[in-house]
C-alpha cells in the first residue's frame, strides 16, 4: 500500500473518529453521568489492526487534539488527556497483540480492553481525579468499581462494533492487516 493511500485512510479515520466523539458522546445507564461513552475508538482500532499500533495511536492523538480544540470537551485538557490515555491504551495494546499473534481480533480486543481498564482505573485514581479536584483519599471503593465497570463495558461495546466493522471493511478498502505496520 503506498504512503499516500495509507495517509489518506489514516486522515479519514482520524476525522471520522473526531466526529463520532463530537456527535455521539453520551453517558451509559448505570454509571455516573460524567463517565461518557462514544464509539470513536473503533477508528483507532481499525488503524491499529490495519497499519500497526503507532497508526492507531496517531488516530487517537489527532481525535483528542481536535476534540480539545473544538471546545466541546467539558473537562478541558484533562478530559482530552484522559480520552487519549484510554483510547491510546486500548488501540496500542490491541494493535500490538494483533501484530504479534495469530491476528485474532477477539484475543486482541480482550487484551486491549483489560489493559485499558487497568490503566484507566489507575490513572483516574492517581492522576485525573486529583486534577479534577478529588484527592485520592476521597476516592471510595464504589467509585473504583464504577470506573472498572465502565471501562469494561466501554471496551466490550467498542470491541463488538470493531469486529462488525472490520470484518465488513477489510476487503472493501484493503484493511487487511496492512503490509507496512507503523
Amino acid at each position: 500500500m503506498n504512503n499516500v493511500r495509507r495517509m489518506t485512510i489514516l486522515a479519514l479515520l482520524s476525522a471520522i473518529s473526531f466526529l463520532l466523539m463530537f456527535a455521539l458522546e453520551f453517558p451509559l445507564p448505570g454509571f455516573p453521568p460524567y463517565l461518557k461513552y462514544d464509539p470513536s475508538d473503533v477508528c483507532g482500532l481499525l488503524a491499529a489492526f490495519s497499519f500497526g499500533p503507532a497508526a492507531g495511536f496517531l488516530v487517537e492523538l489527532v481525535k483528542s487534539i481536535l476534540f480539545f480544540l473544538s471546545g466541546k470537551s467539558a473537562d478541558g485538557i484533562v478530559g482530552a488527556a484522559a480520552a487519549l490515555v484510554a483510547g491510546g491504551t486500548l488501540v496500542v495494546a490491541a494493535g500490538k497483540t494483533y501484530a504479534m499473534g495469530k491476528r485474532s481480533l477477539i484475543l486482541s480486543l480482550l487484551v486491549g480492553t483489560i489493559t485499558m481498564t487497568v490503566i484507566m482505573v489507575t490513572a483516574n485514581y492517581f492522576i485525573f481525579l486529583p486534577l479534577w479536584g478529588l484527592p485520592t483519599h476521597q476516592i471510595t471503593m464504589p467509585l473504583v468499581i464504577a470506573m472498572t465497570g465502565f471501562n469494561l463495558v466501554k471496551g466490550v461495546i467498542t470491541s463488538v462494533l470493531t469486529i462488525i466493522i472490520y470484518q465488513s471493511l477489510r476487503t472493501k478498502i484493503a484493511l487487511r492487516g496492512a503490509e507496512n505496520h507503523a
